[in-house]
C-alpha cells in the first residue's frame, strides 16, 4: 500500500508534527511505501525522511498548491492519503486528481490559536482554515484524538469520528525506566509545549513563587518550542521570567529541547504540571509518565479518559488544585510515589509508537488481521 502523508508544516516542534513523525516512523516500521508532503520542517525529527518528501513553498496561493498536489498524486498513485492536519482542502485537492479513501486527523476542529492579527501567518505555512466549510464533504475518514475532540466535532461538523488516541516517540521506549531512576528523581517539576498563550507558561511561573515557600528546595524547569506563529508570547515569557530572578531562584527556562534534553528533564523530574485547560489530548504528559513521572492536570481535558486521579497524579479543577496538587506530590512519601510512579510508567505503554498506525490500518481495513 502506498500512503501519502499531508502536513503543509512540519518545523514546529508541536502536537500535530510530532504525530506526523511518529505516524511515518509507524509507516516505516511496518513496511509501508510513503511519501510526505509538507513545505517547511523540523531537521532533527524529520532530516531521515527527505528522500520521501515532496516540498512546496510556503506563500504559495491556493491555487498553486492545488496544482502542485495534483502532479504529486498523479506522479505517485498513492492507494490512500492522510492529512494530519484538520485542512479537509488537501482532501480535496487529493479527490480531485484520484478518487482514493482520504483520512483526515483532527486536533481540534477550530484552531484556537488563530486570530485576526496572525490568520496570515497561518496562510503563509498553507493552512487554510477560512476555507474548511467548502471542503467538509472530502474526507472519507475523519479520526480525532479524543473522546473531547469527537463530542465537538459532532456539534461542529456533519461527521461521526473515529477516536485514535496520539502515541508517543519510539525514544520513549528505548530505555527501560527502572526504581533506582525513580529514586533518584530530583524535588523538580517541568511542563513541557509549545510557547502559546493558551498553554499559560508565564501563570506557572507566578505560582511557583507559592509553591516554593511550601517546598524550599523545589524547582521549575519549562520546557518549550517557539513557534514562530505566536512570537510575541514567548517574549512575553521571557519578560516574567526575568522580571522575577531577584524574587525566586531555582526556575529555568529551556528553549527548543532536542529530544535528547527533554528525554533527560523527564527522567530527572519529580511532577509534570499541564496548566492548559481544555486540552484536547495532550501528548508531552503521556511522555512524563513513561519516564515515571506523575502528572497535575488542568480540566478539562481529553486525558482524564485515559488516566485516573489519583492513581497516574491528580487532575485540578481549579488553578488553586493545580498548586495544591503539585505540592501534594512534592511532598509525597517514597511508598505512594513510587507506586504512583510505577503505574504511570506502565499504562503509558499502551501509547507506544506502533500502535498509533496499527490502529489507523484497523480503521481503513477493518478485516485485516
Amino acid at each position: 500500500m502506498r500512503v501519502l502523508v499531508i502536513h503543509p508544516h512540519l518545523n514546529v516542534k508541536g502536537g500535530s508534527e510530532r504525530l506526523t513523525k511518529i505516524l511515518i516512523d509507524g509507516l516505516k516500521v511496518m513496511n509501508y511505501e510513503f511519501k510526505i508532503i509538507t513545505s517547511i520542517y523540523d531537521e532533527e525529527w524529520f532530516s531521515q525522511y527527505s528522500k520521501n518528501m515532496e516540498i512546496l513553498k510556503t506563500g504559495m496561493k491556493f491555487e498553486d498548491v492545488e496544482n502542485k498536489i495534483s502532479n504529486i498524486v498523479e506522479n505517485y498513485e498513492p492507494d490512500i492519503a492522510i492529512v494530519m492536519v484538520q485542512d479537509p482542502a488537501y482532501c480535496y485537492m487529493v479527490k480531485k486528481v484520484k478518487n482514493i479513501p482520504t483520512l483526515m486527523y483532527i486536533h481540534f476542529p477550530i484552531d484556537e490559536e488563530i486570530s485576526e492579527e496572525n490568520l496570515r501567518n497561518y496562510e503563509e505555512l498553507l493552512r487554510f482554515p477560512t476555507l474548511t466549510p467548502k471542503f467538509l464533504n472530502y474526507p472519507d475518514i475523519v479520526l480525532v484524538n479524543s473522546r473531547r475532540t469527537k463530542l465537538a466535532v459532532e456539534m461542529l461538523w456533519p461527521y461521526r469520528p473515529h477516536v485514535v488516541y496520539p502515541c508517543i516517540d519510539e525514544i520513549f521506549f528505548r530505555e527501560d525506566v527502572d526504581e533506582e531512576i525513580i529514586k533518584k528523581k530530583e524535588p523538580l517539576i517541568i511542563y513541557v509545549g509549545r510557547f502559546v498563550s493558551l498553554k499559560r507558561q508565564d501563570l506557572l511561573i507566578h505560582m511557583f513563587i507559592t509553591i516554593k515557600e511550601k517546598v524550599k528546595n523545589s524547582r521549575l524547569a519549562i520546557l518549550g518550542f517557539v513557534d514562530p506563529r505566536h512570537r510575541e508570547y514567548y517574549e512575553n515569557v521571557k519578560k516574567t521570567y526575568e522580571e522575577l530572578q531577584d524574587k525566586i531562584k531555582d526556575v529555568e527556562l529551556v528553549e527548543s529541547p532536542n529530544d535528547k534534553k527533554l528525554l533527560q528533564y523527564y527522567r530527572q523530574a519529580r511532577v509534570y504540571v499541564h496548566l492548559r485547560i481544555g486540552e484536547h489530548f495532550g501528548m508531552a504528559p503521556v511522555e512524563a509518565m513513561s519516564q515515571g513521572t506523575p502528572i497535575v492536570i488542568r480540566l478539562p481535558t481529553g486525558l482524564a479518559e485515559k488516566f485516573k486521579h489519583e492513581i497516574h497524579g491528580y487532575f485540578a479543577e481549579t488553578d488553586y488544585e493545580l498548586i495544591k496538587y503539585t505540592i501534594k506530590i512534592l511532598k509525597e512519601d517514597n511508598e505512594k510515589y513510587m507506586k504512583m510512579s510505577k503505574r504511570c510508567i506502565e499504562d503509558s505503554k499502551e501509547f507506544i509508537y506502533k500502535n498509533f498506525i496499527e490502529n489507523i490500518i484497523k480503521i481503513v481495513k477493518p478485516n485485516k488481521t
